[in-house]
This record gives structure tokens, C-alpha cells and sequence, in this order.
């Protein structure tokens, strides 16, 4: 069919009719296939790119595993989650202890147990009597147990009939993260 339209045409006309066949050719070509490579080509490279940096990322983790088991041990501690009446014990226990090794004289109210998203409060009100010193003893005591506590109320007082006591009143919460 086309030997037949160029025959009819002078030579001048069949290269300019030709030229403009390799021209349209050419373009569909590249619009067709070139360009389509190419963006696949670039989404690919890309592809690439982001899981090379992820792995690179998993790798810099991997090297830092023994460090960051060894903080989660550290850690361990705070996550114990356990409630219900033997970790209420152990921490009643544990304040009776700290109480005898200091010397006050203490007295355990328990509250009720609050629990939210992701953290168990133990709340227990204490009454603490002793000398200025022995009651300063305890809440540093307190405060460096080795658990999560908080001193949500403190109040100090002196008691009348003994001289240089005081009376300390506070309502304490061990916080626990819910695993």
C-alpha cells in the first residue's frame, strides 16, 4: 500500500514523506517505550533507594541489640505489671522494711487500684511517725526505691506530747507499666 501512494509522488516528495514517517515513528516510539521505560526505571531506582536505607537502618539496630537488651534489663524492673494481692504484699512488705531500717513507726491504709491505658497506680496512704531525721531517712528511702512511686500528698505536723517527732501523712502510688 505504501509502494503505491510513493510511486504518484516526485522523489523530493517521497524523502520528505519518508523523513516524516521516521519522524512520527521515532516519536511514537519514544512516547510509546522510552519515556515509559524511563519513569519505571526511576520509580524502581527509588524503590531501591528507600529499602537500601531501611536496611541500613535495621542493620545500625542489629549492632546496637546487646545495648539496648541491656537497657530493657535495667528497665525490667518498671515493667513487672503485675497487681492483684501478692504484688500488693511485696510492696506493703517492702515498705514495712524500709520503715524498720530507719527507725519510724508506720501505718498502712491501702486504696483502691487504678488503672488506665497503659499504667497500674497502687495508691497506699501512709502515716509515718519519728524523729525529723529517721522521717527524712524514709522518704529518701522512698524516693529511691527501685520502682516507680510517686508522692501524690505529704503533710508534716509535729505531735504535741512527744517532743522533736513529727507526723508525716502521705498518700503514696506505685506506678506499674502495663505490658
Amino acid at each position: 500500500m505504501m509502494p503505491r501512494l510513493l510511486e504518484g509522488l516526485r522523489p523530493r516528495e517521497r524523502r520528505l514523506a519518508l523523513a516524516a514517517l521516521l519522524v512520527i515513528g521515532s516519536w511514537l516510539f519514544v512516547s510509546g517505550v522510552v519515556r515509559p521505560l524511563a519513569a519505571r526505571g526511576g520509580e524502581v531506582r527509588r524503590h531501591v533507594e528507600t529499602q537500601r536505607e531501611k536496611l541500613d537502618a535495621l542493620r545500625r539496630v542489629l549492632a546496637q541489640a546487646s545495648d539496648i537488651e541491656q537497657d530493657y534489663q535495667q528497665l525490667a524492673v518498671y515493667l513487672d505489671g503485675a497487681d492483684g494481692e501478692p504484688a500488693q504484699g511485696a510492696f506493703f512488705s517492702e515498705l514495712e522494711s524500709i520503715a524498720r531500717s530507719v527507725g519510724v513507726t508506720l501505718n498502712l491504709k491501702p486504696r483502691h487500684t487504678k488503672t488506665d491505658e497503659r499504667i497500674s497506680r497502687l495508691e497506699v496512704e501512709l502515716d509515718v511517725e519519728g524523729s525529723q531525721q529517721n522521717l527524712l531517712a524514709f522518704l529518701d528511702a522512698l524516693l529511691r526505691m527501685p520502682k516507680l512511686v510517686a508522692i501524690d500528698r505529704l503533710r508534716l505536723s509535729t505531735i504535741p506530747a512527744r517532743e522533736g517527732f513529727l507526723r508525716a501523712n502521705l498518700v503514696l502510688s506505685k506506678l506499674s507499666i502495663l505490658n
